[in-house]
């Protein structure tokens, strides 16, 4: 059947060249599919809707409503430590259109601290200047020094959206005296209008990064408290007036 296929064929052209007409062009291969993007180029490729129909503003911490705490590791890992921040504030330039043009700015008091101890700190720490747990984290030169370094503040340097409701803030972290780049993964939650607070938009984010503390000088009771930080944040920002 090949044969007689291809017998054929030739004839019907050995025909046409008589007649003087074109001989059809043979069907081209098919053209090999071209490489796939790289990740560079995927990611300049991808553009996201615009956020909600929130204004473009300046958003301030809505402190009713956030939670700010981090967690170490303790005794090699057999459970994780958890201390929450009560003492902070947050302000954040926000554009819903082209939210890599936003910014943000942390203060965090580290005098205000809560870790819920529950014994007696001074019957198990009788030689100890502070008078609790709390204040031991806080002033003590071994974790967050207050009464040397009074503040710890975070200023972004740069904000990328990496999908719909997703994205990463850089920025850097000023603790102890040290300054290093820390990079927040962060999720929008949505927004909303409280009747109280009249027309002024609420927004809501999802935030977390992970520091090496020795990074930042503090290398007290490690391997049994561990190095790894996990630092998260759930809370609104404010619309202001």
């Amino acid at each position: 059947m090949k044969l007689a296929h291809l017998t054929a064929s030739a004839s019907a052209l050995a025909l046409l060249a008589a007649c003087g007409g074109e001989p059809a062009e043979p069907p081209a291969a098919d053209a090999p599919a071209p490489p796939p993007p790289t990740a560079e180029e995927a990611a300049t490729e991808t553009s996201y809707a615009p956020i909600e129909e929130v204004s473009a503003a300046n958003y301030s911490l809505e402190r009713n409503h956030a939670f700010l705490t981090w967690k170490v590791g303790h005794s090699g890992g057999l459970s994780s430590y958890r201390v929450a921040f009560t003492d902070y504030d947050a302000d954040l330039q926000f554009d819903p259109v082209t939210p890599e043009n936003s910014s943000l700015t942390v203060t965090i008091n580290p005098m205000g601290v809560v870790s819920n101890y529950p014994l007696d700190y001074k019957a198990g720490h009788a030689d100890s200047e502070f008078e609790t747990w709390d204040e031991d984290i806080s002033r003590n030169a071994r974790w967050l020094n207050a009464d040397e370094h009074p503040e710890i503040t975070f200023t972004s340097t740069a904000v990328e959206r990496t999908g719909e409701d997703t994205g990463t803030v850089t920025g850097d972290l000023s603790f102890l005296g040290e300054t290093r780049p820390v990079t927040l993964d962060v999720t929008f939650n949505g927004n909303g209008n409280a009747a109280w607070f009249g027309e002024r938009d609420l927004l809501g984010f999802d935030a977390s990064t992970t520091i090496n503390r020795s990074d930042f000088g503090m290398t007290a009771a490690i391997p049994n408290i561990s190095d790894e930080v996990l630092i998260e944040f759930s809370g609104e920002f404010l619309q202001d007036e």
